[in-house]
């Protein structure tokens, strides 16, 4: 139906500061290809939900980027991740000042008559001004909504990145999203690991990157295969459907 709205969430870029490869794998190549793919499909947007370069938000990787995606034919959204370095961003894709309030990248958006909220945890937290904005956000707003924010919200039976990259202040967060029942689905990346955990009637979904999967099972890092992921939403009035896919 027309009405639909469909989105593409692509995470975990790490796009170097040049064209090298990590660890044998080609991470603008492989990133370069499935924005191929996107780019034949029926999109209302692209959600780019952080770690877009590689270590700490080389301008290179960020000026290739802006360049790659001037011929990408959707309208895209960027976000933050932990490899990320907001002010950077907002010089080199000229992101508004309203979107990077006291130096964060967190915001609205409203697209077909759907909400959709965008946090930032590049600090491997929710900050406490960013969860008072939410509630601002829903205190009147009663329709369902999608909520977007890098690192997942609750530990996800991931041994590696559970113990050693988590977000910091869950049970802080959940207090918040307790109070919401417009919120039931949830996306983020960071895990690299393609996965839905469902707590207190919230699903939260964890997206595939597009440089390399890890390994869920073992307690030291590990990459379980480099096949690029992504992740499509379709929302139809009511209903929400989401899956991942794979070159």
């Amino acid at each position: 139906m027309q009405n639909n709205l469909v989105i593409a969430q692509v995470t975990d870029l790490h796009i170097g500061p040049d064209d090298v490869l990590y660890r044998g794998i080609k991470g603008r190549q492989q990133f370069l290809n499935v924005l191929q793919v996107l780019a034949e499909k029926e999109l209302d947007l692209l959600v780019l939900s952080g770690d877009l370069s590689a270590i700490e938000g080389e301008p290179e990787a960020y000026a290739w980027l802006k360049k790659v995606l001037t011929t990408f034919p959707h309208p895209y959204i960027l976000m933050a991740g932990n490899h990320d370095h907001v002010l950077r961003m907002k010089t080199a894709f000229e992101l508004p000042d309203c979107d990077v309030p006291q130096g964060m990248l967190y915001f609205s958006r409203t697209i077909k008559g759907r909400r959709l909220l965008f946090l930032d945890s590049s600090s491997y937290r929710i900050p406490k001004q960013q969860l008072e904005w939410l509630k601002t956000q829903l205190a009147n707003y009663k329709k369902r909504v999608l909520l977007f924010v890098h690192h997942p919200l609750l530990l996800c039976d991931c041994l590696f990145m559970d113990e050693c990259h988590p977000l910091q202040n869950i049970d802080d967060v959940w207090q918040v999203l307790d109070l919401f029942s417009q919120i039931k689905h949830i996306f983020c990346g960071h895990y690299h690991t393609e996965k839905t955990v469902v707590k207190n009637g919230k699903s939260v979904h964890l997206t595939p990157s597009t440089i390399f999967q890890i390994e869920t099972e073992t307690p030291d890092f590990a990459i379980e295969h480099s096949n690029p992921g992504w992740r499509m939403i379709e929302w139809e009035k009511e209903k929400v459907e989401t899956y991942a896919e794979y070159l």
